[in-house]
């Protein structure tokens, strides 16, 4: 009975809170400069692209190589963070803000595992995620169980975001999330092909 209470409760107090909120106009609405313009037909292009009719195009995808750098290191961990190039087409990258031309991923890596027997799972980041930091602690007791961690940072997020964006509110309309939801699956397939280099 009392979680039903609680769940009528917190509808209420929803509703109330948007309510105040938009009749108010504290905040901006949604996607107040629209949906892109001339760029909805860049994206479907785009996504013709990325996803092909026939599945020899475009796969596998080329290398990257990222460029590493120690942040710590244990007995039985380390953790390094990698930066490269935005792997995408030369015009998806020109449609990113310059602040997300370069990708940015972190490694957490245990030591007692030979890499030709390490397993590795790729994080992407979830709603408010901007950093490595809640995706990493993911990470932790995944290294008892000789798993390594590779976190993506998203493009618009984090190092990412655009100098004159404020938190999580994108700049401008539907668009910058279409080219957010290109970037985040190319990226990651590429760090994804990356690893097996690891064991040569």
């Amino acid at each position: 009975m009392v979680s039903v209470n609680l769940g009528v409760l917190h509808y209420v107090l929803d509703h109330i809170y948007g309510a105040f909120v938009h009749r108010t106009k504290l905040t901006t609405p949604f996607f107040s400069k629209g949906w892109g313009g001339s760029k909805l037909d860049l994206l479907e292009r785009f996504v013709k692209q990325l996803f092909p009719a026939t599945e020899s195009q475009n796969w596998p995808p080329t290398l990257v190589q990222p460029m590493w750098k120690t942040v710590w290191e244990t007995r039985n961990a380390c953790l390094r963070e990698g930066i490269f190039r935005t792997p995408c087409d030369e015009q998806l990258i020109n449609a990113l803000p310059p602040e997300s031309y370069n990708a940015r991923v972190a490694f957490l890596v245990p030591k007692s595992v030979p890499p030709q027997k390490m397993a590795c799972v790729v994080h992407l980041a979830g709603t408010g995620d901007h950093t490595f930091e809640r995706r990493l602690r993911l990470g932790g007791p995944l290294l008892k169980e000789n798993i390594a961690t590779m976190v993506l940072e998203s493009p618009f997020y984090g190092h990412r975001r655009p100098r004159l964006q404020r938190g999580a509110k994108l700049l401008c309309g539907v668009c910058m999330l279409q080219w957010l939801g290109l970037c985040i699956p190319d990226q990651s397939r590429r760090c994804h092909f990356w690893l097996p280099t690891l064991r040569s």
